[in-house]
């Protein structure tokens, strides 16, 4: 069956209130944008209702109709008004409602509320003698509800067609079984009821008044301009009662006085499912239900007017008071005597709905998704339109929901992405920064280097000069040590700032941490050093840029004997990576471990908490920008008063890399800057 009710998609903004005021959970949201479920659907319109930009469409009634028209060869052409009509065109004599609808082309219109009449009096005949709980409806938003969600009260269901039907029924009998017959009213379940393969065949078309009015305005027809006429036989009694609340059992002469336990009439999309509910647990004791889901059908989806519920109502007891008023009683009894043989009964389907029901571990994996681990994070606001976060779990686990309908999650997200925001923006600034810093230590370094040769040269050709006793010596001496210290800093600056171009060379992991050993065990620094190894079995040959990588391993060696000035333990490990060709280097020490306030600045250039002339705060960023090179991770896990644990993982052999690529300044400085998700110091 076709779904009735669509989303029109750029109109839809994400409010989900269809998702909160559908009772059937037949709105999928598919990328933000709600999607009408025809499976689930029961047409009661109340997407409609509630939706406040307009994105919610009903299926076309009016093309159809009007095709039918074309093809009706002579065959009347039927218009069966709802009895709720008055109130849809409160400003309007009714009766000029239909002089319009002749003019439109109808050959007679017709009250449904005569076929209101016939069901009324088939309920008062089925009620007699009946001991177990009765739902009586003329609504099929609730034949739908009850069908695909409650087939267990199929029992219970009176089966009795609709008002509609009836009056199909009728105006098939006496005008021809060939006309063409189509329903007028505010209710967009009509239009379901009328592809109803237990009711199939007596209504051609449902429009709703909103679709009415659209004709009109389209055929430049203005009833207000029409001549009054009056409706084609049979007329109506009562029957034109039922839109208003307890209309079906006054005009079935069913008391509903609220001392009358027995009979209970329900209203509402709430009290609908509540009431049904109920009736599914056997607690409802009383022998009669009438449920309409609007309520009334004076506020239906299909009602134009801006009227309140209250004046809608006065309108139609006025229009009620004045045609019984004026009716033929005795031609009214005599239709009644003529169409009270028809056939007015019907069947139902167990059409349930097929739910996949997750099992409790996916819900629980869901749940924490949405940061909802623990009872207390569930707080159940219903924003994302079901009533508790669990609900919401297990339609995002049936594929109809998504995690990003939680307000709670979304607005977490939001919160963490303005965080990476900033993060990212502070990253950028870096970036430049570090741009800017190759790019002056491209070009300056090489100016600088001549003159500081210059200066060294010079120096040395009058410290020569000098006596051993001249206290000028010391002088000369001075400026020589501070010429060789900006030629180390300038030589830092160009290795900070050359191109990235990898030298793929090969070796094993044992010769690479054997050389560091070697290296560093002849320095004076190491003497209270201890340095062990530990070299996992079986660990590919590497093939990467061999000197630069011992740079780093030679790098973060010093720093470690920096950190331990009185003694300690340098630990040198290779190990396998949790990924295939993938090697992790260890470089731990048990120094005097670094600051939380220093972490995140490690790797940022010219930061440094060596002594002014003990270092340029490049080593550590340098390291940094080879293992990135390298199409590698670094990250550091230090305690004060512990030790500092550097760890490097990178692929063991960058011939699966594209190679050779000189990087621009900026290139290169994007690839030196500790990334937001690269890189982060664990502790």
């Amino acid at each position: 069956m076709s779904c009735v009710v669509s989303t029109v998609p750029e109109r839809c903004k994400r409010c989900y209130c269809c998702v909160r005021e559908c009772p059937a959970n037949a709105i999928q949201i598919q990328n933000g944008q709600a999607v009408v479920l025809s499976s689930r659907c029961v047409g009661c319109g109340n997407c409609l209702k509630v939706c406040t930009q307009n994105a919610k469409s009903v299926q076309d009634g009016v093309t159809a109709l009007l095709g039918r028209f074309a093809d009706a060869d002579g065959r009347e052409r039927i218009a069966l008004v709802a009895p709720s009509f008055a109130a849809a065109f409160p400003d309007i004599d009714p009766l000029r409602v239909v002089g319009a609808l002749k003019a439109l082309g109808f050959s007679r219109v017709v009250q449904v509320a005569f076929g209101a009449d016939l069901v009324s009096a088939a309920y008062g005949d089925y009620l007699d003698d009946r001991n177990e709980t009765v739902i009586t409806t003329p609504c099929p938003a609730i034949i739908e509800l009850i069908e695909k969600y409650h087939p267990e009260l199929l029992p219970n269901l009176a089966p009795i067609v609709s008002p509609m039907i009836a009056a199909g029924k009728v105006v098939r009998e006496k005008y021809g079984r060939d006309a063409v017959v189509a329903f007028i009213g505010p209710c967009v379940a009509k239009k379901l009821e009328v592809l109803d393969e237990n009711v199939s065949g007596v209504v051609d078309e449902a429009l709703t008044f909103d679709e009415l009015i659209a004709l009109f305005t389209a055929r430049g027809i203005d009833p207000a301009d029409q001549s009054p006429l009056e409706f084609d036989p049979p007329d109506a009694d009562l029957g034109q009662i039922y839109p208003v609340s307890g209309g079906l059992l006054k005009s079935a002469g069913i008391s509903s006085d609220v001392m009358d336990e027995q009979v209970i009439v329900v209203e509402g999309r709430q009290r609908c499912l509540n009431i049904l509910n109920e009736i599914a647990q056997d607690k409802v004791n009383s022998k009669l239900i009438d449920i309409l889901f609007c309520e009334g059908c004076i506020n239906g989806p299909g009602m134009t007017s801006s009227l309140n519920y209250y004046e809608r109502r006065e309108c139609i007891i006025n229009w009620v008071k004045s045609r019984r008023d004026a009716m033929d009683r005795e031609a009214w009894e005599e239709a009644m005597h003529e169409f009270g043989q028809l056939d007015l009964s019907r069947t139902f389907a167990d059409r349930r709905v097929q739910e996949r029901t997750p099992d409790e571990s996916e819900i629980q994996r869901i749940l924490h998704a949405m940061g909802k681990r623990e009872a207390g994070n569930q707080i159940n606001c219903g924003a994302c339109g079901y009533q508790t976060c669990r609900e919401l779990a297990v339609a995002v686990a049936q594929g109809i929901a998504e995690k990003e309908m939680c307000l709670q999650y979304t607005i977490d997200n939001l919160e963490r992405s303005h965080r990476e925001l900033a993060e990212a923006q502070a990253q950028l600034i870096q970036t430049e920064k570090l741009a800017s810093v190759g790019q002056l230590a491209a070009g300056v370094a090489h100016e600088i280097n001549n003159p500081l040769g210059t200066i060294v040269l010079y120096s040395h050709l009058l410290l020569k000069q000098l006596r051993d006793a001249d206290p000028a010596r010391d002088d000369i001496q001075f400026v020589i040590s501070e010429a060789e210290r900006c030629r180390s800093i300038v030589s830092s600056l160009l290795n900070f700032a050359r191109q990235g171009k990898l030298e793929v060379g090969s070796c094993s992991a044992h010769e690479l941490i054997d050389s560091i050993v070697a290296m560093v065990g002849k320095r004076e620094e190491f003497h209270d050093i201890r340095i062990d190894t530990n070299l996992a079995d079986d660990l590919p040959r590497l093939h990467i840029d061999v000197d630069q990588m011992k740079q780093v391993l030679l790098n973060l060696a010093m720093n470690a004997c920096e950190a331990m000035p009185e003694g300690g333990t340098l630990t040198l490990s290779v190990a396998h990576g949790s990924a295939p060709r993938e090697v992790v280097f260890t470089v731990r020490d048990t120094g005097v471990g670094i600051p939380k306030e220093n972490m995140s600045r490690l790797f940022t250039p010219f930061f440094t908490t060596k002594q002014v002339g003990k270092g340029t705060g490049l080593g550590l960023p340098i390291a940094y920008g080879i293992v990135k090179l390298h199409h590698g991770q670094i990250s550091v896990n230090s305690e004060v008063g512990q030790g500092t644990t550097f760890t490097i993982t990178l692929p063991s052999d960058l011939r699966d890399y594209p190679s050779g690529k000189q990087m621009s300044p900026r290139e290169l400085a994007a690839a030196l800057s500790p990334g937001i998700t690269n890189l982060h110091p664990t502790k």
